[in-house]
């Protein structure tokens, strides 16, 4: 992946408290996500990555905290996991 958490959070457009609504940073690192699954045989790994992060963001939404700061955090997270499902299914 070429962009870093933090370009992706940069770009954000913070919705609205209570509502759900991915933004584009948050859907391109799940789009990634997506094409990985179907490029690796441990795709299991990969959904599951890209639930948490949904998962994530919506509760977030849902509690008024739809902010760039939120959506900083959640793709470091992702980031990080990705960074580690990578390694783990290259050395696999």
């Amino acid at each position: 992946m070429c962009m870093s958490a933090a370009t992706l959070a940069a770009s954000v457009i913070a919705a609205g408290p209570g509502t759900y609504k991915i933004p584009g940073a948050l859907q391109q690192f799940l789009h990634r996500i997506e094409e990985q699954r179907w490029n690796l045989r441990e795709s299991e790994d990969w959904c599951s990555l890209k639930a948490d992060l949904e998962s994530r963001w919506r509760i977030a939404s849902s509690e008024g905290h739809a902010s760039s700061t939120t959506l900083y955090e959640i793709l470091q997270y992702g980031w990080k996991e990705w960074q580690r499902l990578t390694a783990w299914t290259q050395a696999a």
